[in-house]
């Protein structure tokens, strides 16, 4: 029996049924052997592993906690100053203009 293309697989019920029948019946996949020197110990098996011990974690931790206030505090430095009240009738512009002094033509300022 020669092999069989699979466009005539497609065109041919006949030819298709043959093909399949032809063919291996799917094995699961093996697990991939572990070398003995990457076999855990028992001890290994008995607590979960952690990249890091636990105190490095805390300090690590507090050292972002103790980051954040710091550029808090300093991102908003004017959080405790009180608001500047205003009286009803003054000018509520921030910045003034210089009061201009008319001089004669002719003259020149100092």
């Amino acid at each position: 029996m020669e092999p069989i293309s699979p466009e005539l697989a497609l065109v041919d019920p006949d030819l298709d049924a043959r093909a399949r029948a032809l063919l291996p019946d799917p094995v699961p996949p093996l697990p991939f052997p572990r070398a003995a020197d990457e076999a855990s110990s028992p001890s290994d098996t008995a607590r979960p592993h952690r990249a890091y011990p636990f105190w490095a974690r805390v300090t690590a931790a507090m050292w972002l906690v103790v980051l954040g206030i710091l550029i808090g505090g300093a991102a908003i430095p004017h959080a405790q100053d009180t608001p500047r009240v205003l009286p009803k009738g003054a000018d509520a512009r921030f910045c003034k203009a210089p009061p201009v002094q008319l001089t004669p033509p002719g003259q020149h300022r100092p």
